[in-house]
């Protein structure tokens, strides 16, 4: 695990690097195309790294409150990026790939996800997703799915 953290602290300080991950994201690839990758960068991991760390670095999957997620821009220890697109953003009814990053590495600064809970468990895993520019606000699932 050692080298993916490794990996993802690179890709923080390499625009080349990150621009490549998000081309990777936008072409729907998986772990084993991030661990192909890493592997050209020198960085030894497997699928099953790439994927635990998604789930770990995620931070709707942690029970931050709303203050906890506004006082860190994108939640979490990730890293994040303004990747508001004037021309795009104002049209969405939902998160998209860019709001969030490929494999929810690089939330951008305006994306939050808010964990809702009853204290009995029954909502485990329904979120409120808001954009900060006003883009949405709505309720999903931990996907980012809208709930029906």
């Amino acid at each position: 695990m050692e080298q993916i953290k490794l990996f993802i602290e690179k890709a923080n300080t390499d625009s080349e690097l990150m621009a490549k991950l998000d081309t990777l994201g936008k072409s729907g690839a998986g772990a084993e195309e991030v661990v192909a990758l890493a592997a050209e960068y020198g960085f030894t991991v497997t699928n099953a790294d790439v994927e635990a760390d998604c789930h770990q670095n995620c931070p709707h999957h942690g029970q931050l409150s709303e203050e906890e997620l506004d006082a860190v821009s994108g939640g979490g220890d990730m890293l994040t990026q303004n990747r508001y697109d004037p021309d795009v953003c104002p049209n969405l009814t939902r998160s998209r790939y860019e709001c969030v990053g490929f494999l929810n590495w690089c939330w951008c600064d305006h994306h939050r996800a808010y964990r809702l809970t009853d204290h009995s468990g029954s909502w485990d895993h329904q979120y409120r997703y808001v954009c900060a520019m006003g883009a949405y606000d709505y309720y999903g699932n931990d996907a980012g799915y809208p709930l029906p």
